[in-house]
């Protein structure tokens, strides 16, 4: 048998055993394939040994947390226990559609260390707290098992949508507005504006799915990270149902941003401005309008810096290179993540100005805080250990590539050096 202990979002700890020989279960189910895995016996939740008065009794999965059990249900995929059909996604930077498994990257190493203690990355929503729920006022939320949201998964698993009392029940929601009862906040539900009941079950969503339950695909492309829900099947789409929504289709209707020509003009006075002259002569300045690069974190750059190369007999001189992508930034514009373009462009050029000045004096602190951040990220997401286990694993398989290239090399070194003491004596 195959044993891990994991760390739940609600902060139980809990040893998952699996048979050595089970039943793969598609996670195209996603609810009622997950559970069977758990009831069956093939995989059984047992408690931690070292809470006080621990049972060996395993847990019944459907009196944990709805949101415990959607952790157990990417952790299950990642594990091999349950399957998942691939999906495609469209590359954030470069628009590039690829497969991807959801839950193949997920990062197992946070449940394994316990760590789940990230202020953006496993918060969701306070239960039995009022919340803004579009025009219908404010939702509230109770806590939730899994056997409590049993009848909502029961209703969604019909090819017809019927919002009922049994509805309102498996979704936890005590109060909408001024009513209380689930036959009166159902009866509000089957009438409302797509808005309103987005917005509800958008609430939903993000009360029993915390950040962290995603993976970072990377394009084969660019190399841009692409966050994809792990798991992804999910009560409901958000994403699809904003597509749809009025609310969306208003945001659409902001004002483009400026063409590639009114930004590289503003962006090469912006250049003449903070750059002086001569540091201008000894620099080249790109705007590009293509694909931006990305940071070791597979983010998109808003800009990139360039040392100079003095040249030698396999590479020509070039000068340094201070280059801003376009295309980020109206990426940006349309994600309503900076409205003032204008000033984050003249922050990425001094940025990168700097950038030059502290090549120029040998040692560039701005590099290593963009590192150590990329860096911090990184274990914030897949674990501290995990990282280490990782990199370990990196410079064994180096090593054992760089022994099976060269161990004829070796061999001759290690005849000719027993040849020689042989001379010698």
């Amino acid at each position: 048998m195959s044993t891990i202990r994991v760390e739940l979002p609600s902060h139980r700890i809990v040893t998952l055993r699996a048979k050595d020989e089970i039943l793969v279960r598609s996670a195209d189910r996603p609810f009622t394939g997950a559970r069977k895995l758990f009831t069956s016996g093939d995989v059984v939740i047992l408690p931690n040994p070292a809470t006080p008065k621990a049972s060996l009794e395993a847990h019944d999965v459907d009196t944990l947390a709805l949101g415990d059990f959607h952790a157990l249900r990417a952790i299950a995929v990642r594990l091999g226990w349950l399957r998942e059909k691939s999906i495609e996604v469209s590359c954030i930077n470069c628009e590039r559609p690829f497969e991807v498994f959801p839950c193949a990257a997920f990062a197992l190493g946070p449940f394994e260390e316990r760590a789940l203690s990230d202020a953006e990355l496993d918060a969701t929503l306070p239960m039995a707290t009022p919340h803004p729920a579009s025009s219908l006022g404010t939702v509230t939320f109770a806590p939730l098992t899994l056997g409590q949201a049993r009848p909502l998964h029961a209703v969604l698993s019909r090819s017809h949508l019927r919002i009922t009392k049994s509805f309102v029940s498996g979704m936890g929601i005590t109060a909408l507005g001024d009513a209380h009862s689930p036959e009166r906040i159902a009866a509000i539900l089957r009438t409302c504006s797509d808005e309103s009941f987005h917005a509800i079950t958008r609430l939903f969503l993000m009360t029993h799915y915390p950040p962290r339950l995603f993976s970072m695909a990377r394009c084969p492309g660019c190399g841009a990270r692409n966050d994809v829900d792990a798991p992804y099947e999910r009560e409901f789409d958000f994403e699809e149902e904003q597509r749809d929504s009025a609310s969306l289709r208003a945001s659409n209707e902001k004002t483009p941003f400026v063409s590639f020509d009114t930004f590289a003009a503003r962006a090469e006075a912006s250049y003449a401005e903070l750059v002086p002259e001569e540091a201008r002569r000894e620099l080249t300045f790109l705007v590009e309008g293509g694909t931006p690069a990305c940071d070791e974190g597979g983010d998109p750059l808003l800009g990139s810096y360039v040392p100079p190369h003095p040249g030698d007999d396999m590479n020509p001189s070039r000068s340094g290179e201070i280059t801003v992508f376009f295309r980020t930034f109206r990426a940006m514009w349309d994600d309503g993540e900076d409205d003032d373009w204008e000033a984050e462009l003249t922050e990425t050029i001094e940025h990168e100005y700097e950038h030059h000045l502290g090549f120029l004096r040998g040692h560039d602190p701005k590099d290593e805080e963009e590192r150590d951040e990329i860096d911090a990220e990184a274990v914030r997401i897949h674990g501290k250990r995990a990282l280490i286990r990782r990199d370990v694993s990196a410079f064994g398989s180096d090593l054992l590539d760089f022994w099976r290239r060269t161990w004829f090399f070796w061999i001759l070194v290690l005849i000719a050096m027993v040849a020689l003491t042989w001379s010698k004596n």
